[in-house]
């Protein structure tokens, strides 16, 4: 029987939303993917990688969703094919996982125990414990103040009909003399109080 990894798996941007997930050693990165995707209600319509970090959470080696090593010197390991015994070397061993690229959910996942013996009764990977509600999987773009098309059209429309009143003319209107850019005899008056020669 295999033995088994209880990893504690949390958000970087929530660090008090966290989820424990056991799995076995013997299964692959794609499983413990899986498992981390459906303790947090997210899709798997995105990319992802996993990072093998040390214990400042320094980026290892990379372990990506799909095969990224067509055109890179040495081969990127793939999730489906990379079992965790493989590359789970420390007993605090510490993993980067970074879910859609374009969104860009980094969770922190920390090896926390080692069970000896997998329970036959247990499917695995297993969510053992769940700290807080996840962040709802899309909600980055309203944070970033994005708006959908019809908005866009909306907002430019309004922007289109509003009048802004345009100054007048800066001169002097109402003939008292005082115009910004008048040089008439007051501003000469003006000149010889001050002590301007005449």
């Amino acid at each position: 029987m295999a033995i088994v990894y209880k990893f504690k798996v949390s958000f970087e941007d929530y660090e008090d939303i966290s989820r424990v997930i056991e799995i076995k050693s013997t299964q692959t990165f794609l499983d413990l993917h899986k498992g981390i995707l459906e303790s947090i209600k997210f899709d798997d319509k995105q990319l992802a990688s996993f990072y093998m970090s040390n214990d400042s959470w320094k980026k290892g080696q990379e372990i990506t969703l799909e095969d990224m090593s067509e055109n890179a010197d040495t081969p990127i390991p793939i999730m489906a094919k990379s079992k965790l015994n493989q590359f789970v070397i420390d007993p605090h061993q510490k993993i980067l996982y970074v879910y859609d690229f374009i969104e860009c959910w980094a969770l922190n996942i920390e090896l926390t125990g080692i069970i000896k013996d997998e329970n036959p009764k247990i499917t695995y990977p297993h969510c053992v414990k769940s700290i807080g509600m996840a962040p709802k999987q899309y909600d980055k773009v309203q944070k970033f103040g994005m708006v959908d098309d019809n908005e866009f059209d909306e907002i430019t429309k309004n922007y289109l009909n509003q009048t802004d009143e345009i100054p007048g003319d800066i001169s002097d209107e109402d003939g008292d003399g005082f115009g910004l850019f008048d040089g008439g005899e007051e501003g000469e008056a003006e000149q010889s109080e001050f002590g301007a020669e005449e």
